[in-house]
């Protein structure tokens, strides 16, 4: 699933490319993907993007004050731009097409379809942007917030830093990152926490996700944003590989449909 530093990027790809562009038409190849009936879609036409913004996972494209398109990538959503005669594939849930021949398109491959959009008056409409939590990478995002968030909350780490309704925009990958990165297990409750240990957290928050947008950015250059790179994480998907700080082999939680990446030396005591 795209996260904050992956939106980032695409967000900024977006900007370059598709702002103050006339739509010429725009339609849902997968009927369930609209998440909302009004304003139509049909409202798009002859409309021109003006901004491109992300609230946690949420992308939001302005067409006026009191028009905006949001979509929630999900799993496996992404953006393409391509010409207009590009084949229409099976994967194809959006179609929004310019004047100039070139479209913008949503495409989404595996058989489970889980994107979301919304053509809204108010991104606020939407359910899950006034119930986002605080923007990490935000000065609202303090020690003091994060320490008023774990007093009294007998949950885990991990699941801290992926609630949505409390951090916005982190998944399961950067969670384990900026889990390593602190030294912290990733199964400590946040409620027996010291100061230091919530500074930690709270400063290996930031620093994961923005080194994470400067190395995404580096590695792109001007191109179209339209896969997670994540090679460069040091813990993620890395099960048996040696820790790049002790040696030890990265080991792996599993549970439900989720896993969790980390060093069991740096972060768990060896458990």
């Amino acid at each position: 699933m795209p996260e904050l530093p992956d939106l980032e990027i695409l967000k900024e790809a977006l900007q370059s490319r598709i702002l103050a562009r006339k739509i010429q038409s725009a339609r849902a190849l997968r009927p369930g993907i609209m998440k909302t009936t009004s304003p139509s879609l049909d409202e798009l036409i002859g409309r021109a993007f003006i901004g491109v913004t992300r609230r946690g996972k949420y992308l939001i494209f302005s067409l006026g004050p009191a028009l905006h398109l949001v979509v929630h990538l999900m799993l496996a959503g992404r953006f393409v731009l391509c010409k207009s005669g590009t084949q229409i594939t099976k994967a194809t849930g959006l179609q929004i097409t310019f004047p100039d021949g070139e479209d913008l398109r949503l495409i989404e491959n595996g058989s489970i379809k889980l994107v979301k959009v919304h053509v809204v008056t108010d991104p606020l409409e939407v359910s899950g942007i006034p119930s986002a939590g605080v923007e990490p990478l935000s000065p609202e995002f303090t020690v003091q917030v994060l320490s008023k968030m774990a007093h009294g909350r007998r949950c885990h780490a991990k699941k801290l830093l992926t609630d949505q309704h409390a951090i916005a925009g982190i998944g399961s990958a950067y969670a384990d990152e900026i889990l390593f990165a602190a030294r912290m297990s990733p199964v400590r409750y946040v409620n027996t926490l010291s100061g230091d240990e919530l500074e930690r957290l709270h400063d290996s928050t930031v620093n994961v996700l923005s080194e994470a947008i400067k190395e995404i950015r580096s590695r792109i250059g001007d191109s179209l944003f339209t896969d997670d790179i994540r090679d460069f994480l040091k813990v993620y998907r890395r099960t048996g590989e040696p820790c790049p700080v002790c040696g030890a082999k990265i080991a792996e939680i599993r549970y439900a449909n989720t896993r969790t990446y980390y060093c069991p030396v740096c972060q768990a005591g060896g458990k």
